[in-house]
């Protein structure tokens, strides 16, 4: 690992109660940006958004199932990609979860098992 880095991974289980770890690594990263309290609550709001498409919400679905979480900070922007099992929720619950990501960050791209968002510095 690079000492020099300011990028973060973390994959946790992908179930409701590991989120908050996730939130909390965007936190200790979010602590080298210039970044308003504000903000910082809008990207926790979005990766939680985010991430939920690919939790399994106690519907028996695959208990070995994982999201991984990357938070690549450089001097401009923070990107966060989140890779997760395909279609964890219903496209129902995607139009709602896209909606209140993209009112909270500076741009998203959203894949079956992958999503990308961009929350710019400057």
């Amino acid at each position: 690992m690079d000492p020099e880095s300011r990028n973060v991974s973390l994959t946790i289980p992908a179930q409701p109660d590991y989120l908050v770890l996730a939130r909390l690594a965007l936190s200790a990263v979010c602590r080298l940006t210039p970044l308003e309290a504000l903000e910082i609550a809008d990207l926790k709001l979005a990766v939680t958004e985010a991430a939920n498409e690919f939790v399994h919400h106690g519907d028996g679905g695959d208990e070995e199932a994982t999201i991984a979480f990357d938070f690549r900070l450089s001097d401009d922007r923070l990107e966060l990609e989140l890779v997760g099992p395909a279609e964890a929720t219903s496209n129902t619950d995607h139009e709602l979860s896209h909606a209140i990501i993209e009112a909270t960050v500076d741009g998203s791209e959203f894949t079956p098992g992958r999503t990308l968002l961009v929350k710019q510095l400057t």
